[in-house]
């Protein structure tokens, strides 16, 4: 979180309310007892190994960030800035956070979401299939990142990821159903 940004404001209705913000420097709504609904994109990219199994690209938070230092994260996600738009904020925190550069066209929706009362989030996969693991990240935020097996995926989430995701019964299901609705997975 950088401490000049200024977050989307939405309405119940998960519509921005133009010209309207929230100042990021009083830290997340819900944390303050404000009732502003801010949003945030959530970008998981994933990938086909040489042996064509299916892996998350995950990063670790760095050991300086506020909230869930060394815990891990999806591959790159943060709020998004007034003004912008939700696919404009899914590639700007792409780039800051994991040192990549996507188009839009590289974002795929799966779902959006409530994340609590004061947030929604936007669910995207990117498709890393073949292309270099040449992530730069500012140490400020991001320490490392891995990729883990699909079929790993829930162990790993249980035994590092940060609590928001460890607890998680929404995100990764709307992925789940997102993977097989594209013939990534089997239907179980």
């Amino acid at each position: 979180m950088h401490q000049d940004e200024i977050w989307q404001v939405y309405g119940k209705n998960g519509e921005p309310i133009p010209g309207l913000g929230w100042k990021s420097e009083r830290n997340n709504p819900e944390l303050s007892g404000d009732k502003a609904i801010v949003g945030v994109a959530v970008i998981a990219f994933y990938r086909f190994n040489n042996a064509g199994e299916l892996e998350f690209l995950w990063q670790r938070r760095s050991d300086k960030v506020d909230r869930y230092p060394g815990k891990w994260d999806f591959s790159a996600g943060g709020h998004i800035n007034l003004g912008e738009s939700l696919v404009e904020g899914a590639v700007r925190e792409t780039e800051e956070e994991i040192g990549v550069k996507i188009t839009p066209e590289d974002l795929q929706f799966v779902t959006m979401r409530p994340f609590n009362c004061n947030r929604f989030a936007w669910v995207y996969c990117v498709d890393w299939t073949g292309k270099p693991d040449e992530f730069h990240f500012d140490d400020k935020e991001v320490s490392e990142v891995k990729w883990v097996k699909y079929s790993e995926m829930d162990k790993f989430r249980l035994e590092y990821a940060k609590d928001p995701l460890k607890n998680d019964t929404i995100t990764f299901p709307n992925i789940r159903e997102w993977l097989k609705l594209h013939g990534y997975i089997k239907a179980e």
